[in-house]
């Protein structure tokens, strides 16, 4: 008797059109995603295919992707079809913190993988909508999940397929990249925007809003549970978190940051910074009462939240190294 093979839908994501971003994928990298038909991540055992997905019924046999209105998407399988909802939604969760990281992408809907046998692929790569949905029918909520997806570069999803695994597999990385996404989630500012609000000394990036202070509070708050994912509680020695940084192989005197004469934050080390981070967050951000004001800015922010990604990166390329 024939076994019964599984793939799962990944929502949320677009399959991607090739694009070059040298800055983001360095040449000697494996270009994973050019390939039309499969992505193979052999570490956690996924295969992904891409696949079309059809409103109507009946599946015609058309060979351009702008014949389906919601364009082409990721389908996988775990082991060559194996049935494994808890690591199909795991795979799910790390796509998008993976573009999180990576990319500083966050969708608002929770990523989810939708199983299906495979004999709902026709022609070997259309699904049809309705068997996505089942009885819950066009206009329910699955349906929206199915339909609504973001695109990136396959430059950036050649990292992403890269790191996944790790994030996967480590649950440290996970929870840190996890933080890190719901950072950006409340309050994020584009690094050209950082460096216009640094030179113009006549604008002030203290949000003025109580409700934006309290998101801006937030993001921080996550950004610092992000570090700790890879750190630990940064100890308030000096000498004891230069030896924790250390023995995870973090450089304590590497330098980041902005460097803008005359302002806060500026470059400087990744001890500098991460007692400034424990400070501000002890002083500011991590608790409902202080009596010191509450003036976390977005560029103080953003400054901590990239400390947060240079870190989560560190440890991947650590891991897989």
């Amino acid at each position: 008797m024939k076994t019964k093979k599984w793939v799962y839908l990944l929502t949320g994501l677009m399959y991607p059109t090739k694009t070059i971003y040298p800055d983001i994928r360095p040449d000697s990298w494996e270009i994973l995603s050019e390939s039309i038909a499969e992505v193979h991540i052999s570490r956690i055992g996924i295969t992904l295919k891409r696949v079309f997905l059809a409103k109507e019924d009946r599946v015609r046999k058309v060979h351009e992707q702008y014949e389906y209105e919601h364009g082409d998407r990721f389908a996988f399988y775990i082991n060559d079809g194996e049935m494994n909802d808890n690591l199909a939604q795991r795979f799910a969760d790390a796509v998008m913190l993976s573009l999180a990281v990576v990319h500083n992408v966050a969708m608002d809907e929770t990523p989810t993988a939708i199983r299906i046998p495979e004999s709902c692929i026709k022609k070997g790569r259309i699904i049809r909508i309705k068997d996505l949905v089942g009885d819950e029918g066009i206009g329910g909520e699955t349906y929206f999940q199915v339909v609504r997806a973001v695109g990136v570069s396959s430059e950036v999803l050649d990292y992403a397929w890269r790191i996944i695994p790790v994030i996967v597999g480590n649950q440290s990385t996970m929870d840190a990249a996890s933080f890190y996404r719901e950072s950006i989630t409340q309050a994020w500012v584009a690094g050209p925007d950082v460096e216009g609000i640094l030179w113009n000394t006549d604008m002030s990036d203290i949000p003025s809003s109580q409700v934006e202070r309290a998101r801006v509070e937030t993001a921080y708050q996550n950004a610092f549970k992000a570090v700790e994912a890879i750190v630990g509680e940064p100890p308030k020695d000096k000498r004891k978190l230069r030896l924790r940084l250390t023995e995870r192989g973090i450089n304590p005197d590497e330098m980041l940051g902005y460097n803008v004469y005359g302002t806060k934050p500026a470059k400087d080390t990744i001890l500098k910074k991460l007692i400034d981070m424990q400070q501000t967050r002890d002083k500011k951000a991590a608790h409902g009462k202080s009596n010191i004001p509450r003036t976390i800015g977005y560029c103080e922010l953003r400054d901590k939240q990239e400390l947060a990604r240079h870190l989560i990166l560190f440890n991947i390329d650590f891991i897989l190294q």
